[in-house]
């Protein structure tokens, strides 16, 4: 099942590698970029104690856009993975696997506002958890598993896009009988699925700021009209890449997420589980190589 599903996400993608070097072909343009990172501690009669470390994290991040006088069609894949070796474990402490794709009608000369249908898949790839003790995941593929659809207006100038729909579907799977039974995620106890419809917004930036940095920045958002709709689901992030010297870059990744429906606080002294939502935020500072085309590197 991951692996058709990967191959179906991708396959749009591929012609992208055979011609790394052209950007634009026919209605088609492409953009990539590709990074990988890693530190090591490494001790040897230390005598403040500590252990032998090593991070690991990698990203792709794959765009084909078709655009021609009337429609513009927008895709994006993006994948994330690190890991944490220490001593003689491994805990996981990065993972994500998406895809976007948005089909605009332009209506108005400048093309500067568009109408827009607009559907987004979020997963991951292996089993997370809590930490290097824990023997149960506490999340693992499509557990969760997020789905977005909505019909919209987007608005599109030089490197920013700012779509909003008042009409979104929003879907999140939980397909682990354990974490099901336990209603993680926001489903029901015992249930695999919740639907959500509400408003959603999606802000996204590009740009190179200098010759050697490049910014890019997704914000989405999204309010449930049924259920508590003060309560906005916020997932944001925002990667920096600085280019040392030819393909070595120092790159930092932020990511924020908060979800009503997910609960990261306050473990109850008998379970163990979470029993409050939280604000949830990443940052991973590496150095490593990155390769970057299209508009996510602008010469």
């Amino acid at each position: 099942m991951k692996k058709l599903l990967l191959s179906l996400l991708i396959l749009p993608f591929v012609v992208t590698a055979q011609d790394a070097d052209s950007t634009k072909s026919s209605n088609w343009t492409y953009a990539g970029l590709y990074s990988f990172s890693m530190s090591q501690t490494s001790l040897t009669n230390w005598n403040a104690g500590g252990e032998n470390s090593l991070n690991l994290s990698a990203l792709i991040r794959q765009a084909a856009d078709f655009e021609n006088e009337d429609w513009t069609w927008a895709n994006t894949f993006s994948a994330t993975y690190a890991v944490n070796y220490q001593g003689s474990s491994a805990l996981k402490t990065g993972d994500n696997l998406e895809y976007t794709t948005r089909l605009d009608r332009n209506i108005n000369e400048k093309k500067t506002w568009r109408t827009s249908a607009f559907l987004n898949f979020r997963t991951q790839f292996v089993d997370g958890f809590e930490n290097r003790e824990a023997t149960k995941p506490i999340s693992t593929f499509m557990a969760p598993g997020y789905l977005t659809a909505g019909l919209g207006f987007t608005y599109k100038q030089e490197d920013f896009t700012l779509y909003v729909s008042p009409v979104t579907l929003k879907q999140t799977y939980v397909l682990d009988d354990s974490l099901s039974a336990k209603g993680a995620f926001g489903v029901d106890a015992g249930s695999t699925l919740r639907n959500e419809v509400g408003a959603s917004l999606n802000a996204s930036y590009t740009k190179a700021i200098t010759p050697t940095l490049d910014v890019t920045s997704n914000l989405n958002l999204f309010s449930n009209y049924v259920e508590n709709p003060q309560n906005i689901d916020v997932n944001w992030e925002t990667i920096f890449l600085l280019q040392a010297w030819e393909n070595i870059t120092v790159s930092w990744h932020l990511h924020l997420i908060y979800d009503d429906d997910i609960l990261v606080q306050n473990p109850d002294p008998v379970s163990g589980d979470f029993t409050s939502p939280g604000t949830q935020f990443k940052s991973v500072l590496g150095l490593g190589i990155s390769y970057a085309f299209g508009k996510y590197k602008e010469d």
